[in-house]
């Protein structure tokens, strides 16, 4: 049995077990001939993972789902609903469209809650897996799992130690820590995945855009206390930001100094200090007291002299940030 599919039981016994009536009205499985022929409208290849999740349910329409969710706040959409949204993105206005795309690529949506979706991401020929992407009710699209299989191992352990439960009313509800510590167990590629698409991305975006997708992302794993450790891939995207700090035609430093300070690039963030923008300065210094980077306290400290009082007091937070580190 793959992980996939003993994840997918392992969910499906905790809710025999505990609250079977949110469970019962979950479609049975496809055949694998009915799933290809299904597939086979689409325009690009999924990974083996979604045919593994629709041999195990065939899920809801897209608009006949009671509120009978299991995979956290969202419901598994039929095959059908998946490939005919997945359609219908591709078919809008050439602006939509680009919009459902994960570095330049198509999607399918699996999961959905009102106007939110997990998708998949469409699979080059040397992939068994692909990321699930999280695209909210305004398009904004972020990485949420590594892959399929990352998301079902998620839900399984924190249904089972208590990271995700059922409240009085019936609803989903998440305990940060435990549930942090299932995510952390099945997700710790996803940084790479984060970094990959930036440095594919960037060079064809030269945006605020790309820095705040990687941001974005960043964030949440990091939320999630996945460490980021040193990789020519990390080494790579650090050079590109300190690149785009030093490029007098980018105005978007202060998205970049966030970025370096979810990447905690030390070196990258003392140079953010003599950075002709106040603003790039303030949040330079503020970083690295927030990331205990207590190396470049006398880098900070020099810019108490610092002749914009933002600055100045950006200086002081930090300071006070290392005083109450040590």
């Amino acid at each position: 049995m793959s992980d996939i599919k003993d994840a997918l039981d392992r969910i499906n016994y905790w809710f025999q077990e505990n609250h079977p009536v949110k469970i019962a009205s979950l479609a049975s499985g496809l055949s694998p001939l009915e799933i290809d022929s299904v597939l086979s409208t689409l325009s690009f290849k999924v990974s083996q993972e979604v045919r593994e999740i629709y041999e195990w349910s065939n899920g809801y329409p897209k608009y006949d789902c009671a509120d009978d969710w299991i995979f956290y706040y969202m419901f598994l959409l039929s095959l059908e609903s998946a490939v005919q949204e997945a359609q219908a993105w591709v078919e809008e206005h050439e602006e939509i469209a680009l919009m459902y795309k994960y570095a330049g690529k198509p999607v399918l949506p699996v999961y959905m809650s009102d106007i939110e979706f997990l998708a998949v991401v469409a699979m080059d020929e040397e992939q068994t897996t692909s990321p699930v992407i999280h695209i909210s009710e305004i398009a904004e699209i972020s990485l949420q799992y590594t892959n399929l299989t990352a998301m079902m191992l998620t839900l399984a352990e924190s249904y089972e130690t208590g990271g995700l439960f059922i409240d009085r009313k019936g609803y989903i509800e998440k305990d940060e820590k435990k549930y942090a510590a299932a995510y952390r167990n099945y997700n710790s590629g996803i940084t790479d995945l984060a970094l990959e698409r930036f440095l594919k991305i960037f060079p064809e975006d030269s945006s605020w855009q790309p820095v705040q997708l990687l941001h974005n992302d960043l964030y949440m794993s990091n939320s999630y206390g996945i460490e980021i450790p040193p990789s020519n891939l990390k080494t790579k995207v650090v050079n590109t930001l300190v690149n785009l700090l030093q490029d007098e035609k980018y105005d978007s430093g202060f998205s970049v100094v966030l970025v370096l300070e979810e990447l905690r690039a030390v070196d990258a963030l003392i140079q953010g200090l003599q950075h002709p923008s106040k603003w790039v300065r303030s949040r330079a210094a503020f970083a690295l007291g927030k990331i205990k980077a207590f190396e470049a306290v006398e880098f900070v400290s020099q810019l108490l002299e610092d002749p914009d009082p933002v600055v100045q007091e950006a200086v002081k937070e930090a300071l006070e940030m290392f005083k109450n580190q040590r």
